[in-house]
């Protein structure tokens, strides 16, 4: 997949959440709503 440049629309992909369901990226934004997503790596 190519590097998103500033201001470069997200892919729409599929993420799961912590309980497991599947979400679409696209789903969690339009009609003025904004998503940060926030990637947590384990470090141990």
């Amino acid at each position: 997949m190519p590097k998103l440049r500033t201001g470069q629309r997200a892919p729409d992909v599929t993420l799961n959440t912590l309980e497991g369901t599947a979400v679409p990226l696209a789903s969690l934004w339009g009609n003025g709503r904004t998503a940060l997503l926030i990637f947590l790596r384990h470090l141990a």
